[in-house]
This record gives C-alpha cells, structure tokens and sequence, in this order.
C-alpha cells in the first residue's frame, strides 16, 4: 500500500510539473525576414536577410489562444517571458541595383562586424496590449538590451504575435535605431556623383518564425 501511495504521489507531481512547465519555441529554418531600412542624402536604402537565431520562452500557464481576448497565465498585462534574438551581420545584404557588394562591405566596416559579428537583443519585459481581438495578432510592448557593435542600450518596441498554425508563433516587429547611440559612424561613401551621406536613423523590421520545442 506504501509503495502504491509513493508511486501514485510520484506521478502526480510529474504531471503537475508538467502541467507547469515553461514553453519554449525556438526558430524555425524557413519563414524569417530581417529589413534594415534608412535614408542618405541621395536616396532611401535598404538592406536585407532572412536569417534570425535564437528561442522565446512563456512561463507556466501561459497561453496564447487566437480564439481568445486574453491571455491565460498573466499577471496583469505582464507576460512571463524569457528571448534573444540573434542576427548575423554577415546575413544581411542591400537591396541597391548598383553596388550592392560595396554597400554591403561599408555596412559591415561600419557595424564592426569583423569583432561584433552579430546584433543581438535580450528581451527583459512583455507587456500586453489587450484585448486581443479573436483571429487577429496579440499585441505587445517589448523591452530589452539591444546590442549592435559592441554597445547595448535598452530599447523598447511594439510587437505583435500570430499563431499561424499549431504549434508555431509568427513574431513580428519594427525597432528604430540611431547608429550614433552605438557607436556606429554613418558611411559617406563617394561612388563618383559626390559623396553620399548616411542618416543615422534607420528602423529594424523583423518577422521571426518560430516553433514549439518538444
């Protein structure tokens, strides 16, 4: 009877470990879009990739329910939830019809890449922005440590969450950056019709694909 009552007691507490388990995603291989989008004295720019690394983890009891309004599990509008993204410098490429390997290359130099090869944000806070109306993304503000060519500052953005399908989650979000805040001189490149001058406001624009870890 003693080795019954352990045995039963024993699993139960397994499933109420399980029943509280944290969920944890991770990225998927395809679906994910990086965009780094400003502006120069001659023209807008654009680069691009489709590369982002890293997980996102909900704490127990937190769900995600399209068919809901809320959110299970939180407390508040403060979400339990850990993440870090990851964004090789190397991935992203311009979009520019005309020299698109040299503005790659003065990105790179600029970004410090050859000792800071990745931009990298650690979110610290999830903040919901209910209600969520049923069908439609949840809506969140996110704050974290962004850190781009060996700075990191905190930052703070909206996001917004879709569940495509089971067990995936679609993240998606725009960060606008100043490149002096990190250090970043802004390239004036000279291509011979005069030197082109570089805003230093641009704006990160990301979709990230994730799915459930089992």
């Amino acid at each position: 009877m003693k080795v019954c009552a352990l045995a039963f007691g024993t699993l139960l507490g397994i499933s109420l470990i399980t029943a509280q388990a944290q969920t944890s995603y991770s990225t998927q291989p395809t679906g994910c879009d990086i965009k780094i989008d400003g502006t120069s004295s001659l023209h807008d720019w654009e680069m691009e990739g489709s590369l982002i690394g890293g997980f996102i983890e909900f704490g127990p009891g937190v769900v995600l329910d399209p068919t809901q309004t809320g959110i299970t599990g939180i407390q508040g509008n403060t979400v339990s939830a850990k993440a870090k993204i990851i964004i090789p410098v190397d991935a992203i490429h311009s979009k520019a019809d005309h020299m698109p390997d040299t503005m790659d290359r003065l990105m790179q130099q600029a970004l410090k890449e050859s000792d800071f090869p990745r931009i990298v944000f650690v979110l610290t806070g999830l903040t919901f922005k209910g209600p969520h109306a049923v069908g439609k993304p949840f809506n969140f503000d996110a704050t974290g440590n962004l850190a781009i060519a060996g700075k990191t500052n905190v930052v703070t953005f909206p996001v917004k969450i879709e569940c495509p399908e089971e067990g995936k989650l679609k993240i998606s979000g725009s960060v606008p950056v100043k490149m002096t805040d990190y250090g970043v001189t802004p390239p004036a490149p000279n291509f011979g019709l005069g030197l082109m001058k570089v805003g230093e406001d641009v704006q990160i624009i990301f979709d990230w694909m994730v799915h459930k870890r089992k």
